[in-house]
């Protein structure tokens, strides 16, 4: 019996330590393989975007789809041109949705803050496509993470803010100017 209450009782303190919160933007992030089987890589990734708080462009159009339910029917075959994650609830367990999804040319990782480090490693899915990526306010990000972007060798423009938990500001934009030269790299305060 004592054992029994001392596990629940260690359940409930790691339970607590996560807000409930946490645990619901977790599901709503992991990679559901049937689903993506079904529906195709890009509309598994814009349902991964939409549910999050972003909003995803297709090719050939001109605007932001951020409804969920505006998406295409099921049938309807699509490919996600541009991704702005902007105050969305993406997680790293969720950049695999990004896998086969060929046209992803520009990203935006603003104000995102469940984004870990291990996110930006997860970004090797779009490398041979990705030109533009923004990071921005996203507080867990550290040297650390920003040092995987520089497998991103077809990136052109980098753009990095607000990440207060980079401490060596210069040394880190003189590693990303020096390892990615094909692209513009500003890290702005």
């Amino acid at each position: 019996m004592s054992f029994i209450f001392q596990t629940c009782k260690n359940i409930n303190y790691a339970i607590q330590k996560r807000p409930l919160f946490y645990w619901v933007n977790q599901q709503f992030n992991v990679l559901d393989e049937d689903r993506r089987k079904k529906v195709g890589p890009n509309r598994s990734c814009a349902e991964w975007i939409l549910r999050n708080g972003g909003k995803v462009k297709f090719v050939s159009s001109d605007e932001f789809e951020a409804d969920y339910n505006h998406l295409p029917k099921e049938e309807v075959q699509f490919q996600i041109q541009e991704i702005d994650a902007s105050n969305s609830s993406i997680m790293a367990m969720g950049f695999e949705h990004l896998k086969n999804c060929n046209k992803i040319s520009k990203i935006i990782l603003h104000n995102c803050s469940h984004l870990e480090n291990d996110a930006l490693k997860e970004l090797h899915y779009v490398k041979e496509t990705l030109l533009f990526l923004q990071v921005s306010k996203c507080g867990n990000i550290t040297e650390t993470g920003l040092l995987h972007l520089v497998n991103l060798k077809k990136l052109r423009t980098l753009i990095i803010f607000g990440l207060p938990y980079v401490k060596e500001r210069v040394k880190i934009l003189d590693t990303l100017r020096n390892d990615m030269k094909q692209c513009n790299v500003t890290f702005d305060e």
